[in-house]
């Protein structure tokens, strides 16, 4: 199976790290509460799955490597637009705003990452009522600046901040910044950040 950035992995129970640097004490602790990683955009390292982990700070990440033979369930943010429509979830104001989001991208390929993402997927209480609301959409084709401009237009009158990641075969990029319209992008690729021309991205 493919793993691609913003993935979310269960781990098994047995399941363990793989780290070329010390593991942080608050890494152990995090994956007691909620066994879940989410797949880093970097490059494989002896065929090792790249994961982060997050914990109760904002200031806790955490950057390892997992082998495939560790994950019991593999959940992309797509996957969890169903979660909240199907009411599991908590009354909070950045997941409220999948509502208002689900309506504005249609029949687009999209979920929530962040946060959000990662409560629904599993069940670990990390949303709170100042959140964002971080959301990828995946492109099967092409995205004119226009349809970009008329999209981040109606994000910006939802009810909470809404940052989008288009996700390409080449990488991400930021949506508000692709509808500036302007000479270059900045693209996030699992080499690290580039500079690209718009005409790059078609």
């Amino acid at each position: 199976m493919e793993y691609i950035a913003h993935d979310l992995l269960q781990l098994k129970e047995e399941a363990k790290l793989i780290s070329y640097t010390p593991i942080p004490e608050w890494v152990e602790h995090s994956l007691a509460k909620a066994p879940f990683v989410v797949v880093r955009r970097a490059v494989y390292r002896d065929k090792l799955i790249p994961v982060g982990v997050r914990g109760e700070r904002r200031n806790q990440r955490f950057g390892a490597f997992l082998s495939e033979e560790a994950i019991k369930q593999t959940i992309r943010p797509e996957n969890l637009v169903s979660f909240f429509q199907n009411g599991q979830s908590r009354n909070m104001p950045a997941i409220r705003a999948l509502e208002e989001v689900a309506i504005i991208f249609g029949k687009f390929a999209w979920g929530p990452t962040g946060s959000v993402g990662f409560e629904l997927a599993s069940g670990e209480e990390v949303v709170t009522t100042t959140s964002d609301l971080d959301v990828l959409i995946r492109l099967s084709s092409y995205l004119s600046v226009k349809q970009a401009e008329m999209i981040v237009s109606k994000l910006k009158r939802c009810s909470v901040s809404v940052d989008v990641q288009v996700e390409t075969e080449k990488g991400a990029f930021s949506l508000t910044e692709y509808a500036k319209d302007e000479e270059t992008l900045l693209l996030r690729t699992i080499y690290g950040p580039a500079l690209v021309k718009l005409n790059q991205l078609v």
